[in-house]
């Protein structure tokens, strides 16, 4: 089976069909076991929608992602043999609601993002989504993922992520990234928010070689 496909001059690269199916099912998987965490956390329920995968040249990310939007950011450095970066983004509406469960209050009560309090309940979110993603993958892959301790920003959201695509551009020579989004809700308090992950070339290489070899041991 072919791995990721590219080379380091134009930095471009892409999936094989087999490795996309192969990296949305398990990040399916593993973004639903985290969507459940957060359904535990604040007695809701959220569904989630199957996740897109593309390869995207960096100076188009912003136009896949809603730039412009103010959200709450909970942002997440993945390291390990799988590193990457993850954003777990809440709409400015969503945020204050979400407050408002987490933290026992009247429906409308929260109408801005400013206590320490408040900013602790969505990293602790964060903390707990991003935990549980990881441990999903790292089971899977037998590998070992560690998520940094999360860090809060409330601003665009394209501001939020230059960081990562800066970084990723420097170590890999490349101008294209790997975009793994997805989409979750819930509807009775009108939760929403997505997930944006952008891992590194190699060590997304390195879980394609174990995903493809234990599809294989399987056949």
């Amino acid at each position: 089976m072919d791995n990721i496909k590219g080379n380091r001059e134009s930095g471009v690269f892409e999936l094989t069909p087999f490795q996309k199916d192969a990296l949305n099912e398990l990040c399916h998987i593993a973004s639903s076991h985290a969507v459940t965490s957060l359904a535990e956390l604040t007695g809701t329920t959220f569904d989630i929608e199957v996740p897109t995968i593309n390869v995207v040249p960096i100076k188009e990310v912003k136009y896949r992602i809603e730039a412009e939007k103010i959200v709450a950011g909970i942002l997440i450095k993945v390291d390990g043999k799988y590193p990457g970066y993850m954003y777990i983004l809440f709409p400015e509406r969503s945020a204050f609601r979400l407050i408002d469960v987490l933290l026992c209050r009247m429906p409308g009560e929260t109408r801005n993002i400013e206590t320490e309090m408040e900013k602790s309940a969505l990293m602790e979110t964060g903390n707990i989504f991003a935990s549980t993603f990881c441990d999903v993958v790292a089971d899977c892959l037998n590998l070992t993922l560690m998520p940094s301790p999360p860090s809060f920003a409330f601003d665009m959201v394209g501001a939020m992520i230059d960081p990562a695509l800066v970084a990723i551009a420097q170590a890999h020579e490349t101008e294209h990234v790997i975009l793994f989004k997805y989409a979750f809700h819930e509807e009775e308090n009108g939760i929403y928010g997505d997930i944006l992950l952008f891992p590194y070339l190699e060590g997304l290489k390195e879980g394609l070689s174990i995903l493809e070899r234990k599809i294989s041991e399987k056949n």
